[in-house]
């Protein structure tokens, strides 16, 4: 059997397998379509497969490579489910073995929105932020890799690198593109900020909640209480990532008694559920938290946590949406699929990853829907040749910045006047119902 032939084999192999699991899928949906998709059963779309291969190994313009046809497909699968679920190929398998307990060095905190890598916040004092690169931005290229061509797993992946190296970006920002180096290094462990306001108001930044962080958290909450505060402002934004037991130890801080947030497997089943244990409490005194599109993971479960439990309100932007956990399934090439196995949720059920969490008080400075996205801009006609490195199929970077006239920023520009703090100072101080959407 020829290698082409062989590889026509597995193609198509794979794709029965697939059909076969997606076709058990569906039929369990509750959508009429999908049932009806799934009763015709895997073999009519087998065959609907078979034929595309058969026109792309015959009619395709050049000779087709069927093992990037196949990969292709894998990666698909996962571009259906969440930017957490990865398809990895045998060396990107090993290169996560190696690197799943490694420091992050750029200090950036990534996700995924329109097809785009998105910055949902930077770390205090690390080399992005030294670099220029600010929350909000939209990241195009990854050393000349187009981000929409990427899943979130390959932009982490190029993020990453030996320390001293340097990562060039290409950020989209104003409605208009720019390229900025980053030099890889250490990026710093940040303590929490803590001041006094008028109305004896003790208020508290919280940082990512990395691991040992909630205990730096409660001394700056004593040490408020101490100076003479008899008000906590908790400002949870730029508090993104971070793992899920630093965030439920800070609700704690907060809480006597009440479920601080869940673990939910497939189909909604609870795999886990915490409760506050009143051995924990730091404090009993009237709390507000402020959170923003910046807020996300175990910031997100302090809020929820919190305003569900009406120990407080929350006053602010709706959070960006982080909160899962992902397993590696081995397959027998090597290859691998990095699949979100849990997300993690309010204590009401409501998921982090799709819904966030709500302000009862919200401060909306603009919507997401208004912020101008790299698709906005004005095409530039590429004319650089493309990287030798680029991933196949990548979009090259273009030669020079694509403008656009007249855009709306798409990083809001920083007000004179943090509205969403003044709300929260009110709201803490009258102790009055917080009133939807406040303007």
């Amino acid at each position: 059997m020829s290698i082409r032939s062989k590889l026509t084999l597995i193609t198509i192999s794979s794709v029965i397998a697939i059909l076969a699991v997606v076709g058990g899928m569906l039929s369990n949906s509750s959508s009429p379509l999908l049932r009806a998709i799934a009763d015709s059963g895997p073999y009519p779309q087998t065959r609907i497969f078979e034929e595309v291969v058969r026109h792309i190994q015959n009619d395709y313009v050049e000779k087709p490579d069927l093992e990037k046809v196949r990969i292709g497909a894998m990666r698909g699968l996962t571009d259906g489910l969440d930017p957490w679920s990865a398809y990895l190929l045998p060396v990107q398998v090993k290169e996560y073995q190696m690197n799943k307990n490694s420091a992050d060095n750029t200090g950036i905190v990534l996700g995924l929105m329109s097809g785009y890598g998105y910055v949902i916040t930077i770390i205090p004092g690390s080399p992005a932020e030294k670099a220029g690169i600010r929350a909000g931005d939209w990241i195009e290229y990854i050393d000349g890799h187009a981000t929409r061509d990427l899943d979130l797993y390959d932009m982490r992946s190029l993020l990453y690198g030996a320390a001293g190296s340097s990562v060039e970006l290409s950020i989209f920002r104003n409605g208009r593109s720019e390229k900025i180096k980053v030099s890889r290094g250490a990026v710093p462990t940040s303590s929490p900020e803590s001041k006094s306001f008028d109305q004896q108001i003790g208020y508290i930044k919280v940082p990512v909640l990395t691991g040992g962080q909630s205990e730096a958290v409660a001394n700056a909450i004593r040490n408020a209480v101490k100076k003479g505060a008899q008000k906590i402002l908790l400002d949870l934004r730029g508090s993104a990532g971070g793992e899920l037991k630093e965030g439920v130890a800070v609700a704690n801080f907060f809480l006597k008694s009440g479920t601080i947030s869940k673990t939910l497997g497939r189909g909604g089943k609870v795999l886990a559920t915490y409760e506050a244990k009143p051995e924990q409490v730091v404090t009993d005194l009237p709390v507000a938290v402020i959170v923003d599109r910046t807020t996300a993971g175990a910031a997100e479960i302090v809020a929820a946590a919190i305003l569900e439990n009406q120990r407080g309100d929350v006053v602010g932007e709706r959070t960006f949406g982080v909160g899962s956990e992902q397993e590696l399934f081995p397959l027998n090439d090597g290859s691998a699929f990095l699949l979100t196995t849990a997300r993690y949720a309010s204590p009401s059920g409501k998921i982090f990853m799709t819904e966030g969490v709500t302000p009862n008080t919200e401060v909306k400075l603009n919507e997401l829907a208004d912020l101008v996205t790299p698709e906005d801009k004005e095409e530039t006609p590429p004319t650089q040749s493309q990287p030798q490195n680029q991933k196949p199929g990548a979009t090259p970077a273009p030669s020079a910045p694509a403008t656009a006239a007249n855009a709306a920023s798409a990083v809001p520009a920083k007000p004179a006047e943090d509205f969403i703090l003044k709300k929260a100072i009110e709201v803490l101080t009258t102790g009055a119902k917080a009133k939807k959407k406040a303007a």
